[in-house]
């Protein structure tokens, strides 16, 4: 009887509390560069509202200092393995900034460190702390430019979609004139 009580007991406990984890393989820095579209200096806003994902990263505001790759607006979208929020935003805390070399998934809405922990390169005192500090130091020393006034990913492609829908009622204002004329002409 009490072999069966502590069986049930640990079935209890292991039942009871959910937790989850994730593994990343560790990529070399160039390959991690190269699947990297957006390569970017900055720190995450951990007080923005996170935006949800269909796969295990959520999207924080991060405010990007440098561009190194890519196009971003000063303040962009970037993604975080949720796992990986509570270390992040101590090492911040300390004065911590991250290189972020981000790529687009087809489950986020927005970009996210190619394979995790490998595409956020921590950065303390202009100084890279990862073992492949030569690498990653000579895209940090590298040509940066600043980011962009706006940020283009936060709110779509409004101006596209107005652009597009401003042809489209151009285009049928055009033909109703026309068809009038048309029938001003038949009589």
């Amino acid at each position: 009887m009490r072999r069966v009580f502590f069986i049930l007991f640990a079935l209890l406990l292991a039942g009871s509390s959910p937790s989850s984890a994730t593994k990343w393989l560790e990529l070399n820095p160039e390959k991690v560069e190269s699947r990297s579209q957006v390569i970017v200096l900055g720190t995450y806003n951990f007080n923005s509202k996170q935006k949800s994902s269909k796969g295990i990263f959520y999207g924080r505001q991060f405010q990007v200092e440098k561009v190194y790759k890519g196009e971003a607006g000063e303040i962009i979208t970037a993604g975080i393995d949720s796992n990986d929020t509570g270390w992040a935003e101590e090492f911040q805390q300390e004065g911590g900034k991250f290189l972020l070399f981000l790529e687009k998934t087809k489950e986020g809405r927005f970009h996210v460190p190619v394979a995790g922990p490998n595409g956020m390169v921590q950065v303390q005192d202009d100084r890279i702390l990862s073992e492949h500090e030569n690498f990653f130091g000579q895209i940090l020393r590298g040509e940066a430019r600043k980011p962009g006034p706006d940020s283009s990913n936060e709110g779509g492609h409004l101006l596209e979609v107005l652009l597009f829908s401003l042809t489209g009622l151009i285009t049928f204002l055009l033909i109703i004139r026309f068809l009038a004329r048309e029938k001003a002409k038949s009589y």
